[in-house]
């Protein structure tokens, strides 16, 4: 960054700190669109489809292990089917089925397949209980005849039923399994209760348990087996998958919005494993979500900082750049007074030239008054009116003096309060009033009376009106008119100058404010006059455009707000 100097005045800093602060947010906005907003999207892409891609895998991995636990569910129900028709069909069973020793035999075999065993009983065609070895006191006669499960078996075709929990006659939920076999012209079944707890631990034990809370629920939406504190065997389930599909996973609306779980049908029976993520499944893949914002988080705060520090190395550059354009401008500037001055040359000479010419004459005539022989034959004169005139003569040359030392001297830009009507009434008045008079072009003035102050650098503005005023008056050779119109608009004044000179073709106010150009003959411009012009208007803020066609001649307006911002 270039620093202002410390002699620069306050206003001057506080615009020169303003124009950089505006520099580097127009930097960093052009930096952050060209690179940071396309990598941001780009960023934000890749997290949002990585997040589908990890939520993906949970539901894969969650699907998964619905399957694969209500595989082994149902494995394990058809083993327990499979251990009792064995035990039916066994010739020991045929010959002692009713025997309490033998069942009390039979059940622990049962239990040490599987500790969900509860208790053993033979059931006849009639429903009536024949022979029980278990936990629970039955009555000395205990009939099934009206209990669904037994009308279920009986009436249907198949060989072997799976009760939904219920209590029956122990008052303890349990389930049924009953395998059926013909006997001749009797029928015999074999029961055993299952144990929802035993089932319970049996399914947390399954591969995957652990990651997920299992329920087993009927076709009626009914939990039978609930784990990790899901619910109560026997209540109402909130999840009831649909039948078909036999396996997915879908998205449960409930009190804290949406809860999402996957299932699984069994095939022996009509139930459905529905498991839901208790947050070990998550957490197996949350880490890598949390990491990726978090490495990219990180990756564009450097990145922030790195364009920082570009845009502010691009902004020292560049105020650098200006500053050498702006020292370019000023040489130029220096050299449109400087031929600005060749041009006036005449016109000064002659307005010196009056001046010099009355101290002259009034000089002769003090020295005629002195001579003896000449002053022996005139009357005394008023020396005091002689010299009034030598003065006033005197400080006539020294204003023009001066004020062309202060239009060609190279001074730093100097903002102050001016009137634009004063400064209009100085270049025609004085320093080109002499120029307009030799060149027969008359002057109208049409001031606008609420034009206001405004604050600008006198010298500079000089220099753009003496431009304007000098191109008028080459334009019209001969003579002619010159109209200067001043009007109020807003917050800044216009300022037009028109003239009834050659005017200039389409193709010349393209390149009117070009630096060289000139439609004057050779040797009588240098084309820097309007470029300059145009460069001192645009610092100050305003507008400068042209109006002309050929034989009609040009107007030229000037637009410059009252305060510099």
């Amino acid at each position: 960054m270039v620093a202002p100097s410390k002699l620069v005045p306050p206003s001057q800093r506080a615009r020169y700190r303003s124009h950089y602060r505006e520099l580097l947010r127009q930097t960093l906005v052009r930096q952050l669109v060209l690179y940071f907003l396309p990598l941001l999207l780009l960023a934000a892409f890749f997290n949002l489809q990585y997040w589908r891609f990890t939520e993906d895998s949970r539901r894969s991995h969650l699907s998964v292990i619905a399957e694969q636990q209500a595989n082994t569910l149902d494995l394990f129900l058809r083993e327990r089917l499979v251990n009792l028709g064995n035990l039916i069909d066994d010739q020991a069973f045929i010959a002692h089925c009713c025997s309490q020793e033998y069942l009390q035999s039979a059940l622990s075999r049962l239990r040490q397949s599987s500790n969900t065993f509860v208790d053993l009983g033979v059931v006849d065609g009639q429903g009536r209980q024949v022979a029980y070895q278990g936990p629970v006191r039955f009555p000395s006669s205990v009939s099934y005849r009206r209990e669904s499960w037994f009308r279920e078996l009986m009436q249907g075709g198949g060989h072997w039923i799976i009760t939904d929990v219920y209590l029956g006659f122990r008052g303890q939920p349990h389930f049924t399994l009953a395998v059926k076999r013909r006997r001749g012209d009797s029928v015999q079944i074999l029961r055993a209760a299952l144990s929802p707890e035993k089932l319970t631990e049996y399914i947390n034990t399954i591969e995957g348990a652990r990651e997920v809370q299992a329920a087993v629920v009927n076709g009626k939406g009914v939990y039978q087996v609930v784990t990790r504190r899901g619910g109560a065997p026997r209540s109402r389930s909130p999840f009831l998958p649909p039948r078909q599909p036999p396996r997915g996973y879908l998205d449960h609306p409930d009190a804290r919005g949406s809860s999402q779980y996957a299932y699984a049908w069994l095939g022996g029976t009509p139930w459905v494993l529905v498991v839901r993520d208790t947050g070990a499944g998550r957490r197996a893949f949350a880490w890598m979500p949390s990491m990726v914002p978090l490495i990219t988080f990180g990756f564009f705060t450097v990145m922030g900082v790195v364009i920082l520090i570009r845009a502010r190395q691009l902004v020292g550059k560049q105020l650098a750049a200006e500053q050498h354009e702006a020292d370019l401008s000023g040489q130029l500037v220096q050299a449109a007074k400087l031929a600005s001055v060749g041009e006036l040359a005449a016109g000064i000479a002659h307005e010196i030239n009056n001046p010099l010419a009355i101290i002259a004459e009034e000089v002769g005539l003090l020295k005629d008054m002195t001579d003896p022989e000449l002053a022996a034959d005139q009357e005394p004169l008023d020396l005091a009116e002689h010299l009034d005139a030598m003065h006033e003569a005197v400080f006539r040359c020294r204003d023009i003096t001066r004020k062309l030392l202060i239009f060609v001297r190279q001074t730093e830009v100097k903002l102050e309060q001016w009137h634009p009507h004063k400064i209009l009434d100085e270049v025609l008045d004085g320093m080109m009033g002499n120029e307009l008079r030799i060149s027969n072009v008359e002057v109208e003035r049409d001031y606008h009376a609420g034009v206001l102050q405004m604050v600008t650098d006198r010298n500079q503005l000089v220099q753009v009106m003496v431009n304007l005023v000098k191109n008028a008056i080459d334009a019209m050779k001969g003579g002619g008119h010159l109209g200067v119109r001043t009007s109020h608009q807003d917050d800044h004044v216009v300022i037009v100058f028109t003239d009834t000179g050659c005017g200039m073709t389409a193709e010349q106010q393209e390149k009117v404010f070009m630096p060289f150009f000139t439609t004057k003959e050779p040797g009588k411009g240098t084309g820097l006059g309007l470029s300059v012009s145009l460069s001192i208007i645009k610092n100050f803020g305003g507008k400068m455009y042209v109006d002309s066609a050929p034989n009609e001649g040009s107007t030229f307006t000037i637009e410059l707000p009252y305060e510099i911002k």
